[in-house]
């Protein structure tokens, strides 16, 4: 962040009030440090869990369980979910980006990156991606949002590396409550299966329309990103390193992936050199 990215950009780091205290010493000018308490919705309880060791043994979700006055149990995916959408709205610029925490900034990041003219830029990627969850997520949106019914809107809105417009977030959450006649959290935390991206791509696209919302669409990813596959050999790491495009900002390797901190740092150095080397031509 504090090499790559412009500096009026504000970086704030939302982490579990425990955690509080180990990433205090990062909070500066440009950098806020606050608890995902502050933005979790009014009346959840995160539940009693004992520590991720004995969770793995007693077959336990890897992520913390909320329980609600109005919803059965809500996962921790979900939750933080709802962290997300709720620090956006009380956001006070009209331009959010979501980095995944697995990120690293590999390249100059500024506004000039997401905007074009009074447009900010959506994530939209006209190839489905054909799996089960995506379905899911996509059915989701559309009940939540009022739409005819089906499984897939026509792109997918989901990377590593996600930017929102505030004013259009907040219209999603109107329609939300509109649609249900509940509080949008509350909406939410009765959804089982949802996908942040996915409602808000939908619901700019969809409902209000990408002119009418500010936004225009644009399907190359920012980030070089490897999800699930791990690095079979040296030759892969090379390939991967290699691929890394010129519109990509930062990188990211899933921190499910097994590889030691050592040869992740250095795949990260390595994709950093080669975009630099990319840019001098």
């Amino acid at each position: 962040m504090d090499r790559f990215v412009a500096p009026e950009i504000e970086h704030w780091l939302i982490v579990p009030t425990r955690d509080l205290p180990l990433f205090a010493p990062l909070a500066g000018p440009r950098r806020r440090v606050a608890s995902e308490d502050d933005y979790l919705p009014r009346g959840f309880f995160r539940a009693p869990m004992p520590s991720p060791r004995w969770r793995a043994r007693l077959g336990l979700p890897r992520r913390n369980v909320y329980l609600t006055p109005y919803s059965l149990p809500v996962r921790g995916w979900i939750a933080q979910q709802m962290i997300k959408i709720a620090a956006t709205a009380s956001a006070a610029t009209d331009i959010v980006v979501h980095v995944d925490s697995d990120n690293a900034f590999i390249r100059p990041f500024g506004p000039e990156r997401i905007i074009r003219g009074d447009r900010v830029r959506l994530y939209r990627d006209p190839k489905p991606t054909d799996t089960p969850g995506h379905r899911l997520w996509h059915a989701a949106a559309g009940r939540l949002l009022g739409l005819p019914a089906s499984d897939f809107y026509d792109a997918e809105y989901i990377d590593a590396l996600v930017v929102w417009r505030r004013s259009s977030l907040l219209a999603m959450i109107a329609r939300i409550e509109q649609v249900t006649g509940k509080r949008w959290d509350v909406a939410l935390a009765r959804t089982p299966h949802f996908a942040e991206y996915v409602l808000y791509g939908v619901h700019a696209d969809k409902v209000t329309g990408l002119d009418a919302a500010g936004l225009y669409a644009d399907d190359r990813s920012l980030c070089h990103s490897r999800w699930t596959e791990g690095f079979a050999d040296a030759a892969d790491e090379d390939a991967f390193v290699a691929a890394v495009r010129p519109e990509q900002v930062s990188c990211l390797i899933q921190s499910t992936i097994p590889l030691s901190l050592e040869r992740r740092l250095d795949l990260y150095r390595r994709v950093e050199a080669e975009a630099a080397r990319q840019d001098r031509g």
